[in-house]
């Protein structure tokens, strides 16, 4: 019989369900209040304070698979997953990218306040929490969910595998200075965060041989895991069987960090057709978390296991992803066989970006074109995005843009709308992914999840502010 493990289905949906990165649309609106979270050297046209919890909220998911790499239309218009028989692997297989991943951030800013000090000077000072979370995911995993036990024996490599997810709070200041008295056009800035972390879940698997006969299944796995979250303990229930509990009074912080982000912005006068051509440049979440040993479950596997296999998850056309979710992590915790060893202290870095921005105004400044480069290191591996921007601001006090992302993602439309005034009431929505395309999927007895067709790239971002005092 061949024997399946729906892992893979779980790992690409469960974060559709989830979901923001920074909104690449504000980088090149000049009066934005909360760009200066891409590049602390740029400043607002005045002081500001944001509305508490709503002043900036995000949240979204990136990545290079979609549903359409996992359900397929059936002849009766339902739809099959890609375990189906009638889908053939290669069809499948050939769908898929070189590296599946995902990534999943969400952001809110419990307070934030700019403030000038002078003509020249500018301060920010903010309280916000991140989670975020990655996936990766080896094509050749998906191989074996496809064609199982093709022969008999048959073996599989799977490397490179990880699932990440990771939640801080960050006490933040920052400090913009227009350098223009040195050299023309110049401004730098920085900002120092002092970081709590709140969480953290690593699982890695950096090798898994698996050979399938007919009676019995041989694992030689290389795979680390870590918990970091006060109260919570995963033990073994039986074999391969595990279970939590979770006790509230222990309920702390996991541990403690630091990060800065350092930008500049420089403005190159040419006195000609266009006035000036800016140039900015920012690295940001420079950082890192230190997890005690007594808030650290370690989880670790390195060697042999033999076991009768596992039982096929079959998904009909009413299928419950909950159920199903739960079914396929308790199965790969039977194949990984992870024991828990000795906690040690853990220090991880977080998520830098940089963001490098080239930006040209026209029609006499009521207009601008930008191009922006933007790296995110994650935990194992890179996103380069390029995004190509274009703002009007017919008035003083609004502005509106749309714009287009390639390179890590495909067909991702973007758009932003601020109101920006001098003083009272502001506030700006945006997003750079938009689902041109949707589907809706349930995922229990009474919920629908609305999620990407083909890349899974979406996000919103959406805040309020009240601004202050004079533009300098």
């Amino acid at each position: 019989m061949k024997k399946r493990i729906l892992l893979l289905t779980m790992i690409c949906l469960f974060p559709l369900l989830a979901g923001g990165q920074a909104l690449k649309g504000s980088y090149f609106s000049e009066m934005s209040v909360l760009r200066n979270k891409m590049n602390p050297a740029f400043v607002p046209r005045s002081s500001y304070l944001t509305i508490p919890v709503i002043g900036n909220t995000g949240f979204g998911i990136s990545g290079n698979v979609g549903l359409s790499n996992f359900l397929y239309p059936a002849g009766d218009g339902s739809l099959q997953t890609f375990l189906h028989p009638d889908v053939s692997s290669a069809t499948f297989l050939g769908k898929l990218p070189a590296n599946p991943h995902l990534d999943i951030d969400v952001d809110t800013d419990i307070f934030n306040v700019g403030f000038f000090t002078g003509p020249k000077s500018f301060w920010s000072i903010g309280l916000g929490v991140k989670v975020d979370g990655e996936v990766n995911l080896p094509k050749s995993m998906f191989a074996f969910l496809k064609n199982g036990a093709e022969t008999d024996p048959q073996t599989y490599n799977i490397r490179n595998l990880s699932v990440i997810a990771n939640a801080y709070a960050e006490l933040s200041v920052g400090y913009s200075h227009d350098m223009s008295d040195l050299v023309k056009g110049l401004s730098i800035g920085g900002r120092v965060k002092l970081l709590a972390g709140l969480g953290r879940g690593d699982l890695r698997v950096n090798n898994l041989d698996l050979t399938m006969s007919s009676d019995v299944w041989n694992v030689r796995a290389d795979a680390t895991g870590y918990l970091m979250l006060k109260g919570m303990d995963v033990y073994k229930t039986g074999d391969r069987q595990y279970g939590s509990r979770f006790d509230s009074s222990q309920i702390g912080l996991a541990g403690m960090g630091a990060a800065m982000d350092l930008g500049a912005e420089y403005r190159l006068y040419i006195n000609g057709f266009f006035d000036y051509i800016k140039f900015s440049a920012a690295v940001t979440d420079l950082g890192f978390l230190s997890f005690s040993s007594k808030a650290v479950q370690k989880f670790q596997t390195s060697g042999n296991v033999e076991y009768t296999g596992v039982n096929d998850i079959q998904l009909g056309q009413d299928m419950n992803l909950q159920e199903t979710f739960n079914g396929i992590k308790d199965q790969f915790l039977e194949i990984l066989d992870l024991q828990e060893v000795a906690a040690e202290k853990v220090t991880s870095r977080i998520r830098p970006q940089l963001f490098v921005g080239v930006e040209l105004p026209i029609l006499w400044d009521n207009m601008c074109v930008g191009l922006l480069y933007n790296a995110k290191f994650g935990y194992t591996s890179t996103r380069n995005e390029l995004t190509l921007a274009l703002n009007a601001r017919p008035k003083d006090w609004i502005n509106f843009g749309v714009n287009y992302s390639m390179l890590n993602t495909w067909k991702s439309l973007g758009w932003i709308l601020e109101f920006i005034p001098k003083s009272g009431v502001g506030f700006f929505i945006g997003s750079d992914y938009f689902m041109l395309q949707r589907a809706k999927l349930p995922v229990g007895e009474s919920s629908l999840a609305i999620l990407p067709v083909n890349q899974a790239n979406f996000n919103l971002r959406f805040g309020f502010h009240i601004a202050m005092g004079k533009n300098y």
